[in-house]
Protein backbone atom coordinates (compact mmCIF):
# COMPACT_ATOMS: atom_id res chain seq x y z
CA UNK A 1 0.00 0.00 0.00
CA UNK A 2 2.75 2.35 1.47
CA UNK A 3 4.67 1.37 -2.48
CA UNK A 4 1.19 2.26 -4.27
CA UNK A 5 1.06 5.84 -2.23
CA UNK A 6 4.33 6.69 -3.32
CA UNK A 7 4.10 5.66 -7.35
CA UNK A 8 0.45 7.66 -7.18
CA UNK A 9 1.72 10.94 -5.44
CA UNK A 10 4.02 11.91 -8.36
CA UNK A 11 2.22 10.91 -10.58
CA UNK A 12 -0.49 13.30 -9.70
CA UNK A 13 2.16 16.34 -8.97
CA UNK A 14 3.23 15.79 -12.83
CA UNK A 15 -0.49 15.93 -14.33
CA UNK A 16 -1.65 18.90 -12.51
CA UNK A 17 1.71 20.63 -13.01
CA UNK A 18 1.04 19.81 -17.20
CA UNK A 19 -2.55 21.02 -16.30
CA UNK A 20 -1.17 24.11 -14.57
CA UNK A 21 1.10 25.19 -17.92
CA UNK A 22 -1.42 24.83 -20.22
CA UNK A 23 -4.40 26.75 -18.32
CA UNK A 24 -1.20 29.51 -17.61
CA UNK A 25 -0.23 29.56 -21.85
CA UNK A 26 -3.87 30.73 -22.32
CA UNK A 27 -3.69 34.08 -23.51
CA UNK A 28 -6.64 36.41 -22.24
CA UNK A 29 -9.08 37.30 -24.45
CA UNK A 30 -8.56 40.80 -25.76
CA UNK A 31 -11.35 43.41 -24.18
CA UNK A 32 -13.16 45.77 -27.03
CA UNK A 33 -12.33 48.96 -27.72
CA UNK A 34 -14.27 51.67 -25.56
CA UNK A 35 -14.48 54.05 -28.45
CA UNK A 36 -13.98 52.53 -32.14
CA UNK A 37 -11.19 53.91 -34.28
CA UNK A 38 -11.29 56.30 -36.88
CA UNK A 39 -11.74 54.27 -40.38
CA UNK A 40 -10.31 55.36 -43.43
CA UNK A 41 -12.44 56.78 -46.13
CA UNK A 42 -10.37 56.98 -49.33
CA UNK A 43 -8.23 54.13 -51.24
CA UNK A 44 -4.86 55.98 -50.55
CA UNK A 45 -5.32 58.61 -47.56
CA UNK A 46 -3.28 61.04 -45.95
CA UNK A 47 -4.10 62.05 -41.95
CA UNK A 48 -3.85 63.87 -39.28
CA UNK A 49 -5.24 65.12 -36.15
CA UNK A 50 -7.43 68.28 -36.46
CA UNK A 51 -8.71 70.78 -34.16
CA UNK A 52 -12.19 72.75 -34.66
CA UNK A 53 -11.76 76.70 -34.84
CA UNK A 54 -14.13 79.43 -35.49
CA UNK A 55 -14.26 80.99 -39.09
CA UNK A 56 -11.07 83.06 -39.58
CA UNK A 57 -9.66 81.66 -35.96
CA UNK A 58 -10.46 81.85 -33.39
CA UNK A 59 -9.97 85.98 -31.72
CA UNK A 60 -7.74 86.26 -28.07
CA UNK A 61 -9.70 89.83 -27.20
CA UNK A 62 -7.38 90.90 -24.94
CA UNK A 63 -7.31 94.59 -23.53
CA UNK A 64 -4.60 97.05 -25.18
CA UNK A 65 -3.68 98.81 -22.06
CA UNK A 66 -3.79 96.76 -18.96
CA UNK A 67 -6.26 97.25 -15.95
CA UNK A 68 -8.81 96.09 -13.64
CA UNK A 69 -11.92 94.49 -15.34
CA UNK A 70 -14.90 96.82 -13.85
CA UNK A 71 -17.90 95.72 -15.89
CA UNK A 72 -18.31 92.66 -18.27
CA UNK A 73 -21.21 92.65 -20.62
CA UNK A 74 -21.35 89.69 -22.12
CA UNK A 75 -21.27 85.65 -20.86
CA UNK A 76 -20.81 82.40 -23.01
CA UNK A 77 -22.35 81.95 -25.91
CA UNK A 78 -23.56 85.57 -26.84
CA UNK A 79 -23.92 86.18 -29.95
CA UNK A 80 -22.86 90.14 -30.39
CA UNK A 81 -22.21 91.90 -33.59
CA UNK A 82 -19.80 94.06 -34.67
CA UNK A 83 -18.75 97.22 -32.32
CA UNK A 84 -20.68 95.88 -29.13
CA UNK A 85 -19.18 96.10 -25.62
CA UNK A 86 -17.70 92.93 -24.15
CA UNK A 87 -15.86 94.66 -21.24
CA UNK A 88 -14.50 97.73 -19.27
CA UNK A 89 -10.93 98.63 -17.62
CA UNK A 90 -11.32 100.90 -14.86
CA UNK A 91 -11.37 104.51 -16.74
CA UNK A 92 -11.63 106.86 -13.92
CA UNK A 93 -7.71 108.20 -13.55
CA UNK A 94 -8.18 108.65 -17.81
CA UNK A 95 -11.24 110.19 -17.22
CA UNK A 96 -10.09 112.91 -14.54
CA UNK A 97 -7.50 113.47 -17.40
CA UNK A 98 -9.95 114.19 -20.25
CA UNK A 99 -11.44 116.81 -18.11
CA UNK A 100 -8.15 117.94 -16.95
CA UNK A 101 -7.61 118.51 -20.93
CA UNK A 102 -11.16 120.21 -21.12
CA UNK A 103 -10.09 122.88 -18.47
CA UNK A 104 -7.04 123.77 -20.39
CA UNK A 105 -8.88 123.51 -23.80
CA UNK A 106 -11.82 126.36 -22.32
CA UNK A 107 -8.01 128.36 -20.73
CA UNK A 108 -6.73 128.40 -24.48
CA UNK A 109 -9.77 129.63 -25.96
CA UNK A 110 -9.99 132.25 -23.39
CA UNK A 111 -6.34 133.24 -24.23
CA UNK A 112 -7.46 133.31 -27.50
CA UNK A 113 -10.45 135.27 -26.97
CA UNK A 114 -8.04 138.32 -24.95
CA UNK A 115 -5.65 138.36 -27.62
CA UNK A 116 -8.20 138.61 -30.52
CA UNK A 117 -9.61 141.82 -28.09
CA UNK A 118 -6.53 143.09 -27.55
CA UNK A 119 -5.70 143.27 -31.09
CA UNK A 120 -9.23 144.65 -32.13
CA UNK A 121 -8.45 147.94 -29.33
CA UNK A 122 -4.94 147.83 -30.63
CA UNK A 123 -6.55 148.35 -34.03
CA UNK A 124 -8.73 151.23 -32.76
CA UNK A 125 -5.77 152.69 -31.13
CA UNK A 126 -3.57 152.33 -34.23
CA UNK A 127 -6.70 154.19 -36.34
CA UNK A 128 -7.31 156.92 -33.73
CA UNK A 129 -3.14 157.75 -33.59
CA UNK A 130 -3.23 157.90 -37.41
CA UNK A 131 -6.05 160.46 -37.20
CA UNK A 132 -4.31 162.02 -34.92
CA UNK A 133 -1.34 162.25 -36.73
CA UNK A 134 -3.38 163.96 -39.69
CA UNK A 135 -4.99 166.63 -37.56
CA UNK A 136 -1.39 167.53 -36.51
CA UNK A 137 -0.31 167.44 -39.49
CA UNK A 138 -2.73 169.74 -40.35
CA UNK A 139 -2.43 172.17 -37.90
CA UNK A 140 1.52 172.10 -38.49
CA UNK A 141 0.71 173.15 -42.28
CA UNK A 142 -1.38 176.04 -40.83
CA UNK A 143 1.59 176.51 -38.50
CA UNK A 144 4.04 176.68 -41.49
CA UNK A 145 2.01 178.72 -43.55
CA UNK A 146 1.68 181.49 -41.17
CA UNK A 147 5.40 180.94 -40.37
CA UNK A 148 6.11 181.72 -44.12
CA UNK A 149 3.57 184.61 -44.00
CA UNK A 150 5.02 186.36 -40.98
CA UNK A 151 8.46 185.97 -42.68
CA UNK A 152 7.76 188.34 -45.48
CA UNK A 153 6.45 190.91 -43.13
CA UNK A 154 8.94 190.56 -41.37
CA UNK A 155 11.25 191.29 -43.54
CA UNK A 156 8.92 194.32 -45.00
CA UNK A 157 9.36 195.37 -41.40
CA UNK A 158 5.47 194.98 -41.09
CA UNK A 159 5.51 192.72 -37.87
CA UNK A 160 7.59 192.81 -35.02
CA UNK A 161 10.65 190.65 -34.22
CA UNK A 162 8.02 189.24 -31.26
CA UNK A 163 5.01 188.28 -33.65
CA UNK A 164 7.99 186.16 -35.91
CA UNK A 165 9.52 184.45 -32.59
CA UNK A 166 5.82 183.55 -31.85
CA UNK A 167 5.33 182.29 -35.21
CA UNK A 168 8.67 180.10 -35.23
CA UNK A 169 8.23 178.75 -32.37
CA UNK A 170 4.14 177.76 -32.88
CA UNK A 171 5.54 176.04 -36.24
CA UNK A 172 8.06 173.92 -33.65
CA UNK A 173 5.35 172.88 -30.83
CA UNK A 174 3.32 171.61 -34.07
CA UNK A 175 6.27 169.69 -35.55
CA UNK A 176 7.72 168.47 -32.12
CA UNK A 177 3.06 166.94 -31.54
CA UNK A 178 3.41 165.18 -35.23
CA UNK A 179 6.83 163.18 -34.36
CA UNK A 180 5.07 162.85 -30.78
CA UNK A 181 1.91 161.40 -32.39
CA UNK A 182 4.43 159.31 -35.00
CA UNK A 183 5.96 157.67 -32.36
CA UNK A 184 2.59 156.61 -30.76
CA UNK A 185 1.58 155.03 -34.00
CA UNK A 186 4.60 153.65 -34.17
CA UNK A 187 4.13 152.46 -30.31
CA UNK A 188 0.51 150.83 -31.33
CA UNK A 189 1.54 149.25 -33.89
CA UNK A 190 4.40 147.57 -31.80
CA UNK A 191 1.87 146.43 -29.34
CA UNK A 192 -0.62 145.23 -31.88
CA UNK A 193 1.89 142.89 -33.50
CA UNK A 194 3.03 141.27 -30.25
CA UNK A 195 -0.65 140.95 -29.65
CA UNK A 196 -0.70 138.95 -32.66
CA UNK A 197 1.77 137.16 -31.33
CA UNK A 198 0.48 136.11 -28.28
CA UNK A 199 -2.90 134.97 -30.51
CA UNK A 200 -1.01 132.74 -32.71
CA UNK A 201 0.70 131.48 -29.50
CA UNK A 202 -2.91 130.66 -28.02
CA UNK A 203 -3.81 129.34 -31.31
CA UNK A 204 -0.48 126.81 -31.50
CA UNK A 205 -0.78 126.32 -27.69
CA UNK A 206 -5.23 124.99 -28.35
CA UNK A 207 -3.36 122.53 -31.36
CA UNK A 208 -1.63 121.13 -29.13
CA UNK A 209 -3.85 120.61 -25.88
CA UNK A 210 -6.99 119.41 -29.21
CA UNK A 211 -4.20 116.92 -29.68
CA UNK A 212 -3.79 115.71 -26.46
CA UNK A 213 -7.48 115.68 -25.63
CA UNK A 214 -8.03 113.83 -28.74
CA UNK A 215 -5.29 111.18 -27.83
CA UNK A 216 -6.78 110.86 -24.22
CA UNK A 217 -10.10 110.03 -25.75
CA UNK A 218 -8.67 107.28 -27.46
CA UNK A 219 -7.36 105.94 -24.97
CA UNK A 220 -10.26 106.17 -22.81
CA UNK A 221 -12.47 104.62 -25.76
CA UNK A 222 -9.82 101.67 -25.86
CA UNK A 223 -10.91 100.70 -22.23
CA UNK A 224 -13.84 99.91 -23.82
CA UNK A 225 -13.24 96.51 -25.21
CA UNK A 226 -15.17 96.18 -28.44
CA UNK A 227 -16.21 93.28 -30.38
CA UNK A 228 -14.09 93.25 -33.84
CA UNK A 229 -16.60 91.41 -35.53
CA UNK A 230 -19.65 89.87 -35.66
CA UNK A 231 -19.51 86.29 -33.70
CA UNK A 232 -19.76 84.24 -30.73
CA UNK A 233 -18.49 84.59 -27.16
CA UNK A 234 -16.93 81.36 -26.76
CA UNK A 235 -14.83 81.53 -23.10
CA UNK A 236 -14.94 84.66 -20.72
CA UNK A 237 -12.13 84.23 -18.25
CA UNK A 238 -12.27 86.95 -16.64
CA UNK A 239 -14.26 88.53 -13.08
CA UNK A 240 -15.15 91.69 -11.89
CA UNK A 241 -11.87 93.46 -9.85
CA UNK A 242 -9.48 90.89 -11.73
CA UNK A 243 -6.57 92.80 -13.28
CA UNK A 244 -6.14 91.98 -17.05
CA UNK A 245 -2.69 92.48 -18.65
CA UNK A 246 -2.20 93.47 -22.36
CA UNK A 247 -0.74 89.87 -22.98
CA UNK A 248 -2.13 87.26 -21.00
CA UNK A 249 -1.31 83.40 -21.31
CA UNK A 250 -5.16 83.15 -20.89
CA UNK A 251 -7.41 85.05 -23.13
CA UNK A 252 -9.84 86.96 -21.17
CA UNK A 253 -12.33 86.93 -24.33
CA UNK A 254 -12.57 84.20 -26.71
CA UNK A 255 -14.43 84.69 -29.52
CA UNK A 256 -15.30 83.86 -33.18
CA UNK A 257 -17.95 83.17 -36.03
CA UNK A 258 -19.28 80.19 -35.80
CA UNK A 259 -21.67 79.90 -38.51
CA UNK A 260 -19.01 78.38 -40.29
CA UNK A 261 -16.28 76.50 -38.45
CA UNK A 262 -12.92 75.61 -40.08
CA UNK A 263 -10.51 72.98 -39.12
CA UNK A 264 -6.79 72.85 -38.95
CA UNK A 265 -5.27 69.92 -39.62
CA UNK A 266 -1.56 68.88 -38.56
CA UNK A 267 -0.22 66.77 -41.00
CA UNK A 268 3.68 65.35 -40.11
CA UNK A 269 6.46 66.97 -42.78
CA UNK A 270 6.97 63.57 -44.54
CA UNK A 271 3.49 63.70 -46.15
CA UNK A 272 3.43 67.48 -46.47
CA UNK A 273 4.48 66.90 -50.82
CA UNK A 274 1.55 64.50 -50.75
CA UNK A 275 -0.72 67.16 -49.82
CA UNK A 276 -2.00 68.84 -53.19
CA UNK A 277 -4.29 71.99 -52.85
CA UNK A 278 -7.84 71.77 -53.37
CA UNK A 279 -7.99 68.03 -51.74
CA UNK A 280 -11.04 66.32 -50.84
CA UNK A 281 -11.20 65.66 -46.93
CA UNK A 282 -13.15 64.50 -44.16
CA UNK A 283 -13.56 64.83 -40.53
CA UNK A 284 -14.51 62.05 -38.30
CA UNK A 285 -15.07 63.09 -34.27
CA UNK A 286 -12.89 61.21 -32.16
CA UNK A 287 -14.53 58.08 -30.22
CA UNK A 288 -17.88 58.24 -33.23
CA UNK A 289 -16.23 57.53 -36.50
CA UNK A 290 -19.80 57.18 -37.80
CA UNK A 291 -19.86 61.22 -37.62
CA UNK A 292 -18.02 62.23 -40.59
CA UNK A 293 -17.95 65.93 -41.75
CA UNK A 294 -17.41 66.65 -45.41
CA UNK A 295 -14.79 69.24 -45.54
CA UNK A 296 -14.14 72.32 -48.06
CA UNK A 297 -10.56 72.85 -48.68
CA UNK A 298 -9.69 76.46 -48.10
CA UNK A 299 -5.58 76.49 -47.82
CA UNK A 300 -2.55 75.28 -46.62
CA UNK A 301 -0.60 77.23 -44.84
CA UNK A 302 3.11 78.14 -46.23
CA UNK A 303 5.05 77.64 -43.29
CA UNK A 304 5.85 74.32 -41.63
CA UNK A 305 6.06 74.47 -37.80
CA UNK A 306 6.29 72.44 -34.99
CA UNK A 307 4.14 70.77 -33.77
CA UNK A 308 2.15 70.86 -30.58
CA UNK A 309 -0.32 69.05 -28.80
CA UNK A 310 -3.78 70.27 -29.41
CA UNK A 311 -4.16 71.05 -25.71
CA UNK A 312 -2.91 74.55 -25.44
CA UNK A 313 -0.31 74.02 -23.01
CA UNK A 314 2.72 76.16 -23.81
CA UNK A 315 5.08 74.02 -22.31
CA UNK A 316 4.40 71.09 -24.30
CA UNK A 317 7.10 68.96 -25.88
CA UNK A 318 7.37 69.16 -29.70
CA UNK A 319 8.63 65.90 -31.54
CA UNK A 320 8.01 66.42 -35.15
CA UNK A 321 6.91 69.62 -37.57
CA UNK A 322 3.90 69.61 -39.45
CA UNK A 323 2.13 71.07 -42.37
CA UNK A 324 -1.09 72.87 -41.10
CA UNK A 325 -3.82 72.22 -43.62
CA UNK A 326 -7.20 74.40 -43.44
CA UNK A 327 -10.43 73.66 -43.94
CA UNK A 328 -14.40 74.77 -43.66
CA UNK A 329 -17.14 73.40 -43.11
CA UNK A 330 -21.17 74.17 -41.95
CA UNK A 331 -21.99 72.92 -38.68
CA UNK A 332 -23.68 69.43 -39.06
CA UNK A 333 -26.79 68.07 -37.57
CA UNK A 334 -25.26 66.44 -34.27
CA UNK A 335 -23.26 68.68 -31.95
CA UNK A 336 -19.74 70.12 -33.02
CA UNK A 337 -17.67 73.10 -30.67
CA UNK A 338 -14.64 75.12 -31.47
CA UNK A 339 -11.51 73.21 -29.56
CA UNK A 340 -13.23 69.66 -30.22
CA UNK A 341 -10.02 67.40 -32.11
CA UNK A 342 -11.55 65.39 -34.67
CA UNK A 343 -9.62 62.78 -37.25
CA UNK A 344 -8.88 64.21 -40.27
CA UNK A 345 -8.47 62.25 -43.89
CA UNK A 346 -7.00 63.62 -47.13
CA UNK A 347 -7.62 62.23 -50.77
CA UNK A 348 -4.04 61.53 -52.11
CA UNK A 349 -5.45 59.17 -54.75
CA UNK A 350 -4.47 61.83 -57.53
Amino acid sequence: MRKLVSILLPLIGIAFAIYWVMVSAKKPAAAPPLNPPAQNTYLKTIAGAGIIEAAGRNINVAPPIPGQVTQIFVKENDVVTKGAKLYQIDDREQRAKLATAEANLERAAAAIATAQTEILNQQAAEASAKANIDALKASLADAQQILDRNEKLAQAGDIPNRTMASSVAARDNAKARVSQAEAQLLQTQAQMRSAQARLLQAEADKKVLVAQRNELSVILDRLTIHAPQDGRVLQVNIRLGEYVSSQPQTPPILFGETNFLQIRADIDEINASRVQPGSKAEAQLKGDPTKKIQLEFVRIDPYILPKKSLTGDNTERVDVRVLQVVYRFSPPAFPVYVGQQVDVFIDAGS
